[in-house]
């Protein structure tokens, strides 16, 4: 039987507000990488990531970002992740490709914006397991509404943010409900002031992560779309750190620093 030969890939680490990435260059390295993998890879007894990213070369954009969630399944988009594969570019503008369409980022210092893209709210647009209304779920006595922004994602307001035990005892089932069809990404946010928010978030197929780029942005439209707010640009603030997001009801606007970990090679 004979076995592939091993090479010798570079790889970093980076994250935005804590929310963590090992991404494969794979513009000047041939990066490909089964299930397994990922896994692997994204497993904390090893190098470890929220999300496992390759950037790769494409004719109708800047790069292609493919993002695997630490499961090995695909995700649509991811913020933090978009803001660090703009650091690596390193350009003033650029358009990233992604499985859930285009975003464009631009650069000002050590902050990067990228436009997500305009919310969705439909149930079909979630999607959602039938026609109900997408903007009053309840589940565990709460309330929940729901927004596609690249991904689904369910969000509630409370008074107070669950403890450890509700928060892993409630957010996983409500992930897996088979009202949603894609699994969801789930939000539990309280307001602090008219334009502070605090979040905690439990991210589908990986579980609590430090912040949420497109659940900063979930959560500040439906504050915004509900009234629950008076101002449109709001500050979300993350266990890892603090994202601003901005929305006037179209495309949804978010800005964030992002930090390099470390710099690596592995044998595939």
């Amino acid at each position: 039987m004979s076995v592939a030969p091993k090479h010798k890939v570079k790889f970093i680490k980076m994250n935005g507000a804590g929310n963590d990435f090992v991404i494969f260059d794979a513009r000047n390295q041939e990066v490909n990488l089964n299930k397994e993998e990922i896994i692997k890879i994204s497993d904390r007894k090893n190098i470890g990531c929220d999300q496992l990213i390759i950037i790769r070369k494409v004719d109708d954009a800047d790069c292609l970002m493919e993002i695997y969630n630490s499961d090995g399944s695909l995700s649509g988009a991811c913020g933090n992740a978009t803001r660090c594969v703009a650091a690596i570019i390193n350009q003033d503008s650029l358009k990233i490709k992604t499985a859930a369409g285009f975003l464009k980022c631009w650069r000002e210092g050590n902050l990067i914006s990228v436009d997500m893209g305009k919310p969705k709210f439909l149930a079909k647009e979630i999607p959602l397991a039938k026609e109900i209304d997408s903007q009053n779920i309840s589940f565990f006595g709460l309330s929940f509404a729901c927004v596609n922004v690249g991904n689904p994602h369910a969000v509630t307001f409370v008074k107070k943010l669950p403890s450890d035990e509700e928060f892993f005892k409630i957010a996983p089932q409500i992930e897996s409900e088979v009202i949603f069809s894609q699994k969801t990404n789930v939000e539990f946010a309280k307001i602090i002031s008219d334009n502070l928010l605090e979040v905690r978030v439990w991210e589908r197929a990986t579980g609590e992560t430090l912040a949420c780029g497109s659940g900063a942005c979930a959560v500040a439209i439906l504050a915004i779309k509900n009234g629950l707010v008076k101002s449109k640009k709001l500050t979300t603030r993350f266990k890892g750190g603090d994202l601003i997001i901005e929305w006037n009801g179209e495309s949804v606007i978010m800005t964030g620093g992002f930090e390099k970990n470390f710099e690596g090679e592995i044998n595939l």
